[in-house]
């Protein structure tokens, strides 16, 4: 989640870019629009003839957003993407986005990138996330990858990530008292954000739609932050002051 919130601010804060590419992609957080108006506006904006800098505005917002549609059209776009940085962009941005986070269709996709991508960044982007997804279903083409890719580079980060891989998890503990985890989507002043979440706001050049994260997830998005002189605040416990 916080890549993604990292890179859209990037984005849409750059000093000198046009007022044009300042604003966010056609059809993003619209008020009123339901999910499927979103997908096919933000789709359109994907396959249009604009920068990469827009395309893949888009793109990142796609993938903010849970279910199968979302993470097919995240898809196709990662196969018809001419532009290699969008593509390892989005790839990392989607190893670790909350809606996808648990999914193994988007464990499926960044293996996919992993064995058909050109572009030798793509692939070396995509062995370390699936080392870091530590999802065993991508142990065959990990492995495949640290053996048999034409690059070292990829071949050594796809025999860190199987390392990562045939190492197992620890543990976790469950409690009839933990919290659900926040929704992926949920909306401040509406969505509950229960302890050890709490609503991250940062603002400063631009303002970002409050983020329910934990305290650990805002201190890092603060220190990215930092760096394009935007400031965050966490509010534990669910408080929305």
């Amino acid at each position: 989640m916080t890549s993604v919130l990292l890179t859209l601010t990037m984005l849409f804060a750059s000093p000198g870019t046009c007022e044009e590419e300042l604003q966010p992609p056609a059809g993003s957080l619209a008020s009123g629009r339901t999910t499927e108006e979103r997908l096919k506006a933000l789709s359109q904006t994907m396959r249009r003839d604009l920068s990469q800098r827009a395309r893949l505005g888009a793109a990142l917002e796609v993938i903010t957003m849970p279910g199968g549609e979302a993470l097919g059209l995240a898809e196709s776009f990662l196969k018809s993407e001419p532009g290699a940085e969008v593509r390892r962009e989005l790839l990392l941005a989607l190893s670790t986005a909350s809606a996808h986070l648990d999914n193994p269709e988007a464990t499926r996709v960044i293996a996919a990138m992993l064995s058909d991508d050109p572009s030798v960044e793509v692939r070396r982007a995509a062995a370390t996330a699936l080392g870091e997804r530590r999802d065993p279903i991508a142990r065959g083409e990990v492995q495949r990858a640290a053996t048999s890719d034409e690059d070292k580079g990829v071949r050594a980060a796809a025999a860190r990530a199987l390392t990562l891989l045939l190492t197992p998890a620890k543990a976790k503990t469950k409690s009839k008292d933990q919290p659900k985890p926040p929704k992926a989507d949920a909306v401040y002043g509406q969505d509950p954000c229960h302890f050890p979440w709490g609503w991250c706001a940062c603002s400063g050049l631009v303002h970002i739609k409050p983020k329910c994260l934990t305290r650990d997830e805002c201190d890092n998005l603060r220190s990215e932050m930092r760096r394009h002189d935007l400031s965050c605040t966490w509010s534990g416990g669910g408080g929305e002051d």
